[in-house]
């Protein structure tokens, strides 16, 4: 027998015999961070600097490239990744003169613990961009971009010029409900428990955690660019966001997948031209 075999027998189990661990238990998994379950050093990246991140016992601090005088670009991982994953875009953003920030999200990176909730996660994204004093854009990845979303949303009066979805994940429910059929093909008895106990971990139902409803209301220029075969986050979560926010440009990075489209030089392209195009200091270079 495989160890996926006896993954899903042992779920099946325990949906069976004890519903309520069992559904305690399949969350404990939905909710990790780490699939190899380790933990990076923590060093400064190359030409990075740090910062502190006030008020959020999840992160203690993140890193920044570029000058202090410059507005802000914050980088914001996607789950079970960490923000060196977005070091490819630090480049072209300091060629437009931005001051670059990026952090590790809550039991993400360098910050201690194995799960995490999306309150924890947008939470975290709105006490880096406290603690940066804002930011003029905003660069989100995967199921990042809820917690891009729903922080800037956490503002009265943002005063962010442009935001970038990369592979964006659109619902946490479309997320969880392709989880359940994957791999341990749970029972429907076991979903439902795991909607149960994720409302009670985050103190607002799964449904909350919605771009097109925390971002509904948002006057900011949304990028939404996407490979229309990624294998993770379908497609069609991007043309929700399109059909969803105000101001939204959806844009295909075909054949770059979920990962591999953060370094892919059409979304480098793409990102570069659509916050010049909308950013504070257009056309302004790094020394």
């Amino acid at each position: 027998m495989t160890p996926l075999f006896l993954r899903r027998l042992a779920h099946a189990a325990a949906g069976a015999l004890a519903p309520g661990p069992g559904g305690r238990w399949a969350t404990d998994v939905f909710s990790q961070t780490r699939a190899l379950g380790t933990q990076p050093d923590n060093v400064l990246p190359l030409g990075a600097r740090g910062f502190d991140v006030l008020g959020n016992p999840d992160v203690h601090g993140g890193y920044l490239w570029g000058d202090d005088d410059r507005p802000t670009a914050l980088l914001v991982h996607g789950w079970g990744a960490d923000s060196s994953s977005m070091y490819s875009l630090i480049a072209p953003l300091r060629e437009l003169g931005y001051r670059v920030a990026a952090f590790d999200a809550p039991a993400h990176g360098v910050n201690r613990g194995d799960q995490a909730t999306m309150t924890q996660y947008t939470a975290a994204v709105r006490a880096a961009l406290d603690s940066l004093g804002g930011a003029k854009v905003i660069v989100a990845h995967s199921l990042g971009s809820i917690a891009a979303v729903g922080a800037v949303a956490m503002e009265e009066r943002p005063d962010v010029d442009c935001i970038t979805l990369v592979a964006p994940t659109c619902t946490l429910t479309a997320v969880l409900e392709r989880w359940s059929r994957g791999e341990l093909m749970l029972s429907r008895a076991i979903v439902d428990r795991i909607y149960r106990e994720l409302h009670r971990r985050n103190g607002v139902p799964v449904s909350h955690w919605d771009v097109v409803g925390l971002g509904r209301e948002l006057d900011i220029p949304v990028l939404a660019l996407h490979d229309p075969g990624d294998p993770v986050v379908p497609y069609c979560e991007a043309e929700a966001i399109a059909a969803g926010l105000k101001d939204v440009r959806l844009q295909q990075a075909p054949g770059r997948g979920h990962m591999g489209i953060l370094m892919s030089p059409e979304a480098k392209s793409a990102i570069s031209a659509f916050v010049a195009e909308h950013g504070t200091r257009t056309g302004e270079t790094i020394p």
